[in-house]
């Protein structure tokens, strides 16, 4: 492999070298906006407690937020510290945050959260996931004891601006710094040269003013990720001593950057924090590693069994056409620098024709460089070099070309949070809320002719006209209270959830669930709504018409999200009284258990060996032979039987359709519904503000379920797709009524020992027979 890094050295006095490192150096650290990055601003001082001049308080707070740029969680510090030698006595404070915005959005909540101060302490320290569904204008803070508000621990509310309200976010990447014990750090621990990556991502070739020096050194390119330059393309410095402590604290990023060896030191030194990383690429983050070990270090670290790819030449040339926007901002300006002729490639005097930012790679050349990999919901793509910075613009544009899907939180999702989406409606409980129309126009008609003329002759027969003024009015409050009365029989007093639970599973036991989940409640439940703290909850709302203007108050808010313990709650309008509310619940699993296939003596036998009971399951062995079985408790093993390939394709299919999220009766036509029921992603573009490309509608894991479902038909070689019962864990209300509930699991299978050739003999001829069958009908 070419070595693109160095130029040709010159000899030059040393007096004029040195001048022209201090240029270069001065030239690194101004302000560009071409070819840097952005980088977080600092912390937001959200409240510092007490105010100046209060006297008696025995306890300082200060609560200040991270930065954070899309949907998802921002990281609120909250830091108490003791106002003499210690607390003095064990203490439980309630922090609780009130985040607005003007106008109002649908989602507008308060969150709080509990901490425990003990007696022997002086500092208490944390920091708290406040989740993002809106962009915060304004945030107030109060501190609480016991439930009473502490004298003079409320703020007024302060203007942080945390969440951008745009089309697709920029490109974030999270640059994982390696521990380094020198200022001259081996290769796999220097900090990236992002120099070619920034100009990538945004579709653009280097300015010129960056074509010196070739590559920064360790401290000079750590210097140069931190200039702020308007551009899409973010860098986010994470060190590996100081790796957030969940998989939902890397919110903030698209994909996290790391070389191989020092992935390889985190999962040895800190496995708590590595498998937040590995939870985080599981639910559909990506992983960009490089070095020259290969891959099957990485294949041991994540329990890897899928083979490497590499990108196919007509992808990359797509990803480095200038008309490919990689995300809103990228400029696709795919244009040479001033001296550079395309056509000659000429360049301009004392520059080296082999710098890495005149190097026009081709496909070819980028193709044997990059190997790709999914794992779970998320991908991994290695770069076999030691140290690929700064590289060509070519190689960072095929990259992120093969990153496109996962950029963004909401792209991910395939929901817009922010503003609603209308996707809202295809996930109903169709049993609840129907008024039995041909029952009240019975009713009706019947109270027109009882009010009316009935009543009239009746009372006139009497000789009691006058009675007729009272009568009606008792008939029209019974009727009423008759109506309102059904209602509530009808749709009862409990809760009812109706459920869509994708899980992926790999062979190591690994997975995520994927769930979103419907509610209705004849009467609020007092407790809400509560999943594990280890779950991201994103509330779904139908689409919003622009809210009107409105003063921003201190006033507590009507939704409440509340973190008790190791669970997540939300109450108040969240989960109102007879309304039906959605939310999307992406949560990681461990051991989970894998499924296996023992295959020999003309039979294939299916064991069962996860956490559910499995209703049917299609496998697919790595020969392409499709087996089907039924009825699978949890640890059980059944015979499979052996389908053909169309058979197979129908019974996909048919599972997928049958259970596929569509618009309620009487909102749509049948051509309307069929192009729903087939998938069609553009559909309702045009009318709801997208945040998300269209092949991610409904949700990245939705999109893989969908492709291999529907579009391939066919499971992939040593994978399975089954149908199984809901876990009871799932549900976020605990006596609530599972209604057309539906749980795909989708996983990596197993094979122990290969069908008989006997058997794969007659699975050939049967299907031969079937084909000509059908031809000859």
């Amino acid at each position: 492999m070419k070595d693109v890094s160095g130029g040709r050295r010159e000899s030059i006095p040393n007096s004029l070298r040195r001048c022209l490192l201090r240029c270069t150096t001065l030239v690194l650290l101004f302000p560009l906006c071409f070819a840097s990055p952005n980088t977080a601003p600092a912390d937001e001082l959200l409240a510092s407690f007490p105010p100046p001049g209060m006297k008696g308080s025995k306890i300082a707070i200060t609560v200040t937020a991270g930065e954070s740029n899309r949907v998802g969680i921002c990281p609120v510090t909250v830091v108490v510290r003791a106002i003499g030698p210690s607390f003095g006595a064990e203490r439980k404070l309630t922090i609780e945050l009130r985040p607005r915005l003007n106008p109002p959005s649908h989602n507008t909540f308060d969150f709080r959260q509990t901490i425990t101060l003990h007696e022997s302490d002086s500092v208490y320290e944390e920091t708290f996931a406040v989740p993002v569904y809106y962009r915060w204008s304004h945030c107030g803070v109060r501190v609480l004891e016991d439930g009473v508000l502490l004298p003079g621990f409320d703020s007024d509310l302060y203007s942080p601006v945390f969440l951008t309200l745009g089309l697709l976010p920029e490109l974030t990447i999270a640059i994982i710094e390696a521990r380094t014990v020198d200022s001259d750090p081996p290769a796999w621990q220097r900090f990236p040269d992002c120099r070619s990556l920034s100009a990538g991502a945004r579709g653009e070739r280097p300015s010129s003013i960056y074509w010196q020096p070739p590559q920064l050194d360790h401290e000079q390119a750590k210097l140069s990720a931190e200039t702020s330059s308007g551009s899409p393309f973010v860098i986010r410095r994470t060190h590996e001593d100081r790796l957030p402590p969940r998989w939902t604290d890397y919110n903030f990023a698209d994909a996290i950057l790391v070389s191989d060896k020092t992935l390889q030191r985190i999962h040895e030194e800190s496995p708590p924090e590595f498998e937040s990383l590995r939870q985080f690429l599981a639910a559909g983050g990506m992983l960009w590693c490089y070095g020259d070990a290969g891959t099957a270090g990485l294949d041991e670290l994540f329990s890897l069994t899928s083979p490497w790819d590499r990108i196919p030449l007509q992808r990359i040339q797509e990803s480095l056409q200038p008309q490919t926007a990689r995300f809103p901002g990228a400029t696709g300006l795919n244009t040479p620098p001033s001296g550079l002729d395309p056509g000659r490639r000429r360049v301009a005097s004392g520059l080296d024709l082999e710098h890495p930012f005149l190097l026009l790679e081709g496909t070819r050349s980028i193709q044997q460089r990059i190997e790709t990999t999914p794992y779970l919901a998320g991908k991994i793509v290695h770069l076999d070099d030691p140290f690929p910075f700064p590289g060509s613009p070519n190689l960072w544009m095929a990259v992120i070309g093969e990153s496109r899907q996962r950029i963004g939180t909401e792209n991910r999702l395939g929901m817009n949070i922010t503003h609603g989406d209308n996707n809202f409606w295809n996930w109903l409980i169709a049993e609840v809320g129907q008024p039995p129309v041909y029952t009240f126009l019975g009713m009706i008609s019947l109270f027109v002719l009882l009010v009316g003329p009935v009543s009239y002759y009746l009372f006139l027969y009497l000789k009691r006209l006058y009675l007729f003024f009272v009568f009606a009015p008792i008939v029209a409050l019974i009727c009423t209270a008759a109506i309102g009365l059904y209602a509530l029989i009808a749709d009862g007093f409990g809760s009812r959830v109706r459920v869509r639970h994708l899980t992926l599973l790999n062979s190591a036991g690994d997975g995520i669930t994927w769930s979103r989940q419907t509610y209705f409640s004849g009467l609020r439940p007092r407790d809400g709504v509560a999943w594990s703290r280890d779950s991201a909850v994103y509330p779904l709302r139908e689409l919003q018409n622009s809210a009107s203007q409105s003063p921003i108050t201190s006033e507590p808010a009507s939704a409440q999200i509340a973190v008790d313990d190791d669970v997540i709650r939300f109450t108040g309008t969240f989960m109102p009284s007879r309304t039906q509310s959605q939310f999307i619940v992406i949560s990681p699993t461990q051991n989970a258990g894998s499924v296996f296939a023992h295959a020999g003596d003309g039979l294939v036998r299916v064991e069962n060996q996860t956490a559910y009971r499995i209703q049917s399951i299609l496998l697919a062995d790595a020969s392409n032979h499709y087996w089907l079985a039924e009825s699978l408790d949890s640890g059980a093993t059944v015979d499979a039987t052996a389908l053909l390939a169309i058979d197979a394709a129908r019974w996909m299919t048919t599972n997928y359709l049958n259970n596929a999220p569509e618009l309620p009766a009487g909102f749509q036509d049948a051509s309307q519904s069929e192009l729903l029921r087939l998938g069609n992603r553009g559909l309702r573009l045009r009318r709801n503000p997208t945040t998300f490309y269209s092949e991610n509608e409904g949700g990245l894991v939705e999109a893989m379920f969908r492709t291999a479902m529907v579009e391939q038909g066919t499971p992939p070689a040593n994978r399975f797709i089954a149908l199984a019962d809901l876990p009871d864990r799932a549900i976020g209300i605990e006596d609530a009524k599972p209604v057309e509930c539906i749980h795909m699991i989708m996983g990596e299978v197993q094979f122990e020992g290969q069908p008989d050739a006997a058997v794969e003999a007659t699975d050939r001829d049967d299907q031969a027979g079937s084909e000509n069958q059908e031809s000859g009908q």
